[in-house]
């Protein structure tokens, strides 16, 4: 595929409004910039790392930060290459020396190469390394993006010392502050706005803050067959290209959506599916680098540290996988307040460490161990102060569904006051 095909603003500034990517985003029902794209450097040299789950909005947010970089640069000084045709490093090397000869040929000196979806680019990393290490990207801005399973080997950590002004910068689904943004931007988390905030955190329960199931819902009414279709098949191939058995996985799956929100352990996993406890730990943690799930390790109130001898107790991190996994696998959806407490463990996750813990037989929903702060989420028709205090923690907050008291807040407006 010739270089051209991937980059139409080489005929003109104007052509990157007939990118796909970006008629997409311009036509959708609900559209949004992630506000994580004025975290990416665009200082020379840098080499920039963006990782997520599939179908977030990564490559959306590539495309408009090279819809802003032509008010400022040439066009040819912008090259975008999607890598998920390529099959090794000595590949995209070939693509990497013709965009270099073009930018000698323009006399470009700096330029701004965007290599989308790298993953599987075999050693992808050899690539990047031998351009960096022989100066060809001296004065240029390197961003490269990839699923989370871009870290399973620890790859982009063979870069010591070559990242320059490089950042690293993670794009999650909508934060439920970030989907009000998007949606109703003329509402302020205050006094006057509650029930907004309560309508909006319902349809939140259900849509989750992926692009394509907001726009779908919005549009429609509904989660349409082919949008749980295409969050299926991303979690297939991610699985099928890291090595890992899809039938295994749908099984693992199955399990952690039947006792989400309960004590778990490897172990007890291992046993109901006939295999070793080692396994079972590759395909969590391969589940959790997909931003899949969040998992919780027990914390001793007395130390503030993890007991990973104990069980564990696993959230998926957005309330639209709890409906994908039910689809895939034919398991019932959890109950809301099961949800609503995945929601509250992976929010918090977002912004430090978690865990949970027990005070006696009262188990504390979530702690968070940057201010050791302890969350217990009662989402019934009535909730009330625990006034627990043990240990390093002081203070536990009731999460409610609609009671607001001394460290009782209602789940919706507790979530809208997250910067996540």
């Amino acid at each position: 595929m010739s270089l051209d095909e991937f980059n139409p603003w080489w005929r003109g500034r104007e052509r990157i409004d007939e990118d796909p990517d970006v008629v997409r985003w311009r036509n959708a029902r609900v559209r949004w910039a992630p506000r994580e794209i004025n975290l990416v450097s665009l200082r020379p040299f840098s080499l920039n790392f963006i990782y997520g789950p599939r179908q977030v909005g990564k490559t959306t947010m590539i495309k408009l930060i090279i819809k802003n970089l032509l008010n400022e640069v040439r066009p040819e000084a912008i090259f975008y290459y999607s890598c998920d045709l390529l099959s090794d490093y000595e590949e995209l090397l070939n693509v990497l020396r013709r965009y270099l000869r073009i930018k000698e040929e323009r006399g470009i000196r700096t330029s701004y190469i965007f290599l989308d979806e790298i993953t599987y680019v075999n050693e992808w990393f050899r690539a990047i390394k031998y351009g960096i290490d022989r100066g060809l990207f001296r004065d240029d801005v390197i961003t490269i993006t990839g699923s989370t399973s871009l870290f399973i080997k620890g790859d982009v950590e063979t870069f010591p010392g070559r990242r320059g002004f490089g950042t690293d910068v993670v794009v999650y689904p909508l934060s439920f502050q970030s989907y009000i943004k998007a949606l109703r931007p003329d509402v302020r988390v205050e006094l006057g706005w509650y029930e907004e905030i309560r309508n909006l955190f319902e349809k939140y329960l259900i849509t989750g803050g992926f692009p394509l199931s907001i726009n779908s819902y919005f549009s429609t009414g509904t989660i349409t067959s082919d949008v749980y279709k295409s969050y299926i098949d991303w979690i297939i191939y991610d699985v099928r290209r890291a090595g890992k058995d899809e039938g295994l996985m749908k099984e693992i799956l199955s399990i952690l959506l039947e006792k989400a929100g309960s004590r778990v352990s490897h172990n007890s996993i291992a046993k109901d599916l006939g295999i070793s406890h080692r396994t079972v730990s590759e395909y969590l943690d391969m589940l959790s680098r997909m931003f899949l799930i969040t998992v919780l390790n027990y914390v001793d109130v007395n130390t503030g540290s993890k007991d990973y001898r104990k069980l564990i107790k696993i959230h998926f991190t957005d309330p639209f996988i709890y409906r994908v996994v039910s689809v895939w696998t034919g398991v019932r959806v959890p109950d809301e307040p099961i949800i609503v407490e995945g929601v509250v463990a992976s929010h918090l996750a977002r912004t430090g460490e978690v865990g949970y813990t027990t005070i006696g037989d009262r188990e504390i929903d979530v702690v968070s161990l940057r201010d050791f702060v302890g969350y217990e989420v009662k989402y019934g028709r009535g909730a009330e102060r625990l006034g627990v205090r043990a240990g390093r923690m002081r203070r536990v907050v009731t999460i409610s569904r609609d009671v607001e008291d001394v460290d009782v807040i209602p789940a919706h407006l507790f979530l809208a006051s997250i910067s996540a």
